[in-house]
């Protein structure tokens, strides 16, 4: 289809006599040059610029315009070819030359998509049909910017960028200022566009414009990236092209996403300028860009594009692309095709086990100079069914577990946030842990193996890859300390709000970066590299770049880059980077969760870690030597999922491989410990100092300063009375008495030791030898022997003696006190009364010890042992968490549960749903299932209620007869009764929520009818102590009835009724005019 009617329809009214009144823009652009070349020439100390001379320069710049044929052979010509080389310089990797060679042929405008003409035309030059080729207010603003002391640039009409990009010789573009080039290009586009029709001019810019990718030309570009002439593109086609000049290296091969972005802008601007409707452009959005690449000879294919990506972004595409340089790379050619080859082959075996993996990107990169020794972005650039064209080494993946290095670094380099050190020795316990995520429910992060380990050591947990202990160092140190550390090591990524999640790869990094991140660890915590521009600098990121290039040589010899010693900057101290070195190398401490001979041994000291995203999408192996950093990613491009393929099984056989493979040869380096580490023998429980009681001891390594100073506190010594097995008393026989060591962990770790069957000490003492009995002259009668109390005690018993003189009541610590504290004191005689009120401070064990003397000096005692305990127990409902919904149909039951503390022993906790009592739960872990049933009586009047005018007064009144269990106050009484509940109601827009003062609730709807309950329980300690859980509130509702699919063929709707019916329209003809109508056939 011709094009005329369409851009005729926009060129609107052209100049009549287009030479009539030609001096005026002669004399404004004459008089722009002598301003122009006033700033110059002022500066170079030159008085005056003549009018005769700027004339001449104008007709000098006029007549030298090229004849219309020799416009096309005019940028042919300037094309020389780019090889970009290995780092020996004689293997060509690729050779960038001209794709339509010396046959570059004109399309005639006639043979170019409209839609083509109208995007170029609305993005570069949307005044191009009217003017002189010259944007005049532009070039006023432009030199008024450059007199302020700007940059001069701008103001480039699509005439203006053909004279600059084609028309100029390279040679002067070198050899002139941009003021004179400026003069040059505004002079020679004028007189282009006063020669010469707007069709040749447009006709000339498309078939000579850079589209990227090697693209001269819309001819070319159409071939290159959909495999077809120009005029068969499509609308979306057509614009996703149109935006490449402006910015080359955005397009739909090299950077799909911003291709696609830039498109939706030319789509715009398109309507904007009337070229097309809005809805012609929201469709031309919905569609994917899809590209034909053909196959080239080519060498590293991803590592090359990025090489070329980095040249343009230095030099400009048009320098690159035939500048004719020789490019020097840092690639070994010999270690990159080894690692395509052992990446193809382990994707194959795992395409024959039927694991649903396409692909695998590598990384290697040198730690002490930075320099990038290979690079794998797809097992195959060509193969468009598992998107090889995507460079995977550069896109944005989940990184899974080999986050957590970050996190860890961090802990040993600074500790944690409020000071306190942290070392490989460090414990954390790998228990059931819920972590505060408000306002979303808790999060409880599991392990790979669905495993609790228990107390584990940093450096187990590290090397094992245990989430837990990792969610815990992170919530310990900070998500934004460890942020910030993650962009001064090279992570380019992760600029949004990040939860714990983060490091068990949470957020998406680049194979890239990471390997970078993890070379500057094996290079002792130095990072080492090439300068970020300053135009690329952010502000807290990295400020060196991995090197890719090492020497660029132009056409005439001259060396424009040269790459000879890397610069340097120190990230962490060498301390923390050994410690986390010797972590990831010990193979023992991976041995728990990788075994011993896993894949990620090597014939040579290295260190590694894995990591796998929990939906099995992507998988990684990252680990270094002194010598080299290798990163190793395997999954689909797509994000599809793998077939339960993990870092062990997917990626690390390709690290192996390619880490055994570039190490032939070299010698053996062990990695070397820096001074300041400190060897310190710890208790393997606890990581401090070890004790008596301490079992097993173990030598670890920390930074010097953060050694351990306090002792073992996890295993402690008890008396224990042999025959049965109880706590021994001082009344026990020494003979009968043995000393056991037991491991006593916090509370946290509780469920974890009965899970378990963890040896823990008897909680009840032995009553063989008690010396107090009830009705005895001298003896304790309250609190019982052994109990648990709390706050202000009464103490009572017997001091009767016959010819007793005095009593007293001593307190001491312990069971063995060696100081008394007397509470009570008196004469004779109590018998069953009160000896004393004993107001008792901190908790532990004590010892009451009853004295009464008589009238000949002799001394008799009675004693009896118990436990203090004046703190409250701590509780929280992990589930329900607020507005958790439950389907009736699907769940049956709510199950309730409570995470119930205590620092000594707990008792028991309450339940309670909508204020009935529930029942008790005397057993960790605390929990009750309710039965789910709904009241759905209130279904039809809140139905009625919900078509009433929002602000209705008149809302109806919702009653039920509610059965309440009450728990009475002495903690055993259960009474129920019987009340009338009436809810209060407010109704807002579409919505009716009722409350009644119990707590029961309910919603109605467009979605349906809703309920409310609200649960609470209460915790209690042995010793009484009581707390209460905030309350929490959940929703319970129907399933949804799926409807079924309509009927094809016919029109049909749903009743109120909830029934399918078809329909017809009818036209009923009233007064000469239609009215339409659904006549319903049921």
């Amino acid at each position: 289809m011709s094009s005329l009617p369409i851009y005729n329809r926009r060129r609107r009214a052209r100049y009549e006599g287009k030479h009539s009144n030609s001096w005026i823009p002669q004399a404004i652009l004459g008089t722009l040059a002598v301003i122009l070349f006033g700033s110059v020439i002022a500066v170079l100390g030159v008085v005056a610029f003549s009018a005769v001379t700027v004339m001449n320069m104008y007709a000098e710049y006029a007549q030298n315009l090229p004849a219309p044929e020799k416009v096309s052979q005019q940028a042919a010509t300037q094309f020389k070819t780019t090889k970009i080389y290995d780092r020996t310089g004689k293997v060509i990797l690729y050779e960038l030359f001209d794709p339509l060679g010396g046959n570059r042929t004109n399309v005639a405008l006639s043979k170019i998509s409209p839609y083509l003409i109208n995007a170029t035309i609305a993005l570069e030059d949307k005044t191009f049909w009217t003017n002189e080729g010259v944007d005049y207010s532009g070039m006023v603003r432009a030199v008024y910017n450059m007199m302020r002391g700007q940059q001069l640039q701008g103001a480039s009409t699509l005439t203006q960028q053909l004279v600059k990009k084609v028309l100029i010789p390279e040679r002067e573009t070198k050899s002139r200022t941009n003021v004179e080039l400026k003069i040059q290009e505004t002079i020679m586009a004028r007189e282009i566009s006063q020669k010469y029709s707007k069709q040749q001019i447009l006709e000339w810019y498309l078939n000579t414009i850079y589209y990227g990718n090697l693209a001269y030309g819309i001819e070319a570009a159409s071939e290159a990236y959909f495999g077809k002439h120009a005029d068969e593109l499509t609308l979306s086609e057509a614009a996703t092209l149109a935006a490449i000049p402006q910015y080359p290296a955005l397009n739909p091969i090299d950077n799909p996403d911003l291709a696609q972005q830039r498109r939706d802008i030319a789509l715009d601007r398109m309507v904007v300028e009337g070229y097309i409707t809005e809805k012609q452009a929201a469709e031309a959005k919905k569609q994917e860009i899809q590209v034909v690449q053909k196959k080239f000879d080519i060498q590293a294919p991803h590592f090359v594009f990025y090489v070329r990506r980095y040249l343009e972004d230095q030099y400009g595409p048009e320098a690159v692309n035939k500048g004719g340089w020789s490019v020097y790379t840092t690639l070994d050619f010999e270690m990159q095709t080894q690692a395509e080859e052992i990446a193809r082959n382990q994707i194959a075996k795992l395409t024959v086990e039927k694991r649903n993996v396409t692909n695998a990107a590598v990384v290697v990169i040198e730690p002490k100079s930075g320099e990038i020794r290979a690079m794998v972005g797809s097992v195959d650039y060509f193969n468009r069914d598992i998107d090889g064209q995507v460079n995977i080494a550069i896109s944005d993946r989940q990184p899974g577990s080999s986050f957590k290095v970050f996190s860890y670094l961090q802990a040993f380099e600074k500790g944690a946030q409020d000071g306190t050190p942290l070392s490989p020795a460090s414990v954390v316990y790998d228990v059931r842990t819920a972590f505060e995520d408000p306002p979303n429910p808790p999060y409880v992060p599991e392990n790979y193996d669905r495993k609790y380990h228990g107390p584990v050591r940093l450096r187990t947990a590290l090397a094992s890859s245990y989430n837990i202990p990792a969610v815990k160092v992170l919530d310990t140190v900070g998500i934004r300390n460890v942020l910030s550390l993650a962009h001064r090591m090279g992570i380019t990524t992760l600029d949004k709000n990040y939860g714990l999640a983060l490091t068990l790869g949470g957020g998406e990094v680049k194979l890239l970066d990471q390997t970078y991140a993890y070379s500057v660890v094996a290079n002792g915590g130095v990072m080492a590299g090439q300068k970020v521009s300053e135009q690329e600098q952010r502000e807290a990121f990295r400020k060196l770049n991995p090197v890719s290039v090492l020497k660029i040589v132009d056409a005439d010899g001259q060396v424009l880059e040269e790459y000879k010693e890397p610069s340097t900057e120190r990230i962490v101290s060498e301390q923390a980077a050994y410690l986390i070195t010797d972590v990831l190398s010990d193979n023992n401490a991976r041995a728990p969760a990788f075994g011993l001979n896993s894949v990620l041994r090597i014939s040579r000291p290295a260190a590694v870690k894995t990591g796998t995203t929990s939906s099995w999408r992507d998988n990684w192996t990252l680990g270094y030597t002194p010598d080299y950093a290798v990163g190793v990613w395997v999954g689909n491009a797509d994000n599809k999922e793998m077939e339960h393929i993990s870092g062990i099984t997917g990626a690390a056989p390709i690290w192996h491989d390619v880490m055994e493979y570039i190490h032939q040869g070299k010698p053996i380096k062990e990695f070397v410990e820096p001074p300041g580490i400190s060897p310190v023998v710890v208790c393997l429980a606890s990581g401090l100092l070890p004790t008596a009681e301490c079992p097993q001891v173990v030598k670890e390594k920390f930074i010097q300063g953060t050694e351990p100073t306090k002792p073992d506190n996890i295993w402690k010594a008890f008396r224990i009375f042999v025959p049965n097995g109880k706590l021994a008393t001082a009344f026990d026989p020494p003979d009968q008495v043995t000393t056991v060591v037991y491991p006593i962990y916090p509370p946290q770790a509780q469920d974890w030791v009965k899970e378990n069957n963890i040896p823990q000490p008897p909680t009840e003492f032995d009553t063989t030898y008690a010396a107090s009995a009830a009705g005895g002259d001298l003896a304790i009668l309250s609190p019982a022997n052994y109990a648990s109390v709390k706050g202000a005690v009464e103490v009572r018993g017997n001091a009767k003696m016959g010819g007793m003189n005095e009593w007293r009541l001593n307190v001491g610590v312990g069971l063995d006190p060696t100081e008394w504290l007397t509470v009570g004191q008196g004469g004779c005689c109590v018998d069953n009364g009160v000896l004393a009120v004993w107001n008792t401070t901190e908790s532990g064990l004590y010892t009451l010890q009853l004295t009464a003397v008589d009238g000949s000096g002799n001394v008799q005692t009675a004693s009896s042992q118990v436990t203090v305990d004046n703190a409250a127990p701590q509780v929280e409902i992990i589930n329900p968490w607020d507005d958790k919904q439950y389907l009736m149909e699907d769940d049956e039951w709510v199950s309730v549960d409570a995470d119930a503390r205590d620092n000594l022993s707990m008792g028991y906790v309450d339940f309670w749903l909508d204020d009935s009592y529930l029942g008790r739960t005397q057993v960790s872990p605390f929990t009750y299932k309710w039965n789910i049933t709904m009241h759905d009586a209130f279904t039809p009047t809140l139905k009625a209620a919900l078509e009433l005018p929002a602000g209705s007064p008149t809302l109806p009144v919702i009653s039920y007869n509610a059965t309440i269990r009450k728990l009475e106050d002495d903690g055993k009484t259960i009474n129920t009764i019987t009340e009338t509940l009436t809810a209060t109601m407010t109704k807002k827009a579409d919505r009716i929520v009722g409350i009644f003062p119990n707590g029961f609730g309910f919603i109605m709807d467009s979605g349906g009818y809703t309920e409310t309950h609200t649960v609470r329980v209460k915790a209690y300690d042995v010793a009484g102590n009581a707390i209460d859980s905030a309350s929490v509130r959940f929703l319970v509702s129907h399933k949804p009835k799926p409807k079924p699919e309509e009927p094809q063929g016919l029109n049909w709707f749903w009743d109120e009724r909830q029934r399918l019916l078809p329909r017809v329209m009818v036209e009923i003809k009233r007064g000469g005019v239609f009215f339409a109508g659904h006549l319903s056939l049921a």
